[in-house]
């Protein structure tokens, strides 16, 4: 998971490489309070008075299995890419 601060909110990606997943949840800083929102912003989750609220409740609504991350690297070493002819 990787953090990246973007227009007030601290958003969390699967990978570092283009395109980003936004398929986790977000903390976004509210006038005094931090708001969680789930995946996608599809719903408020909680507004917490700290940072570590906030990261508490963020781990708390992650995936409970953790999906194939796309790979935009190419071919892993060893591979072929060529087909036979």
């Amino acid at each position: 998971m990787f953090p990246v601060p973007s227009h007030g909110c601290l958003n969390f990606h699967r990978n570092t490489d283009f395109p980003w997943r936004n398929d986790l949840p977000r903390i976004a800083s509210g006038q005094e309070a931090y708001l969680v929102y789930a995946a996608h912003c599809a719903e408020l989750l909680g507004e917490v008075a700290t940072p570590r609220e906030a990261a508490a409740l963020v781990v708390a609504h992650l995936p409970s299995r953790r999906p194939t991350t796309l790979s935009t690297a190419g071919p892993a070493p060893g591979s072929s890419t060529s087909s036979p002819g």
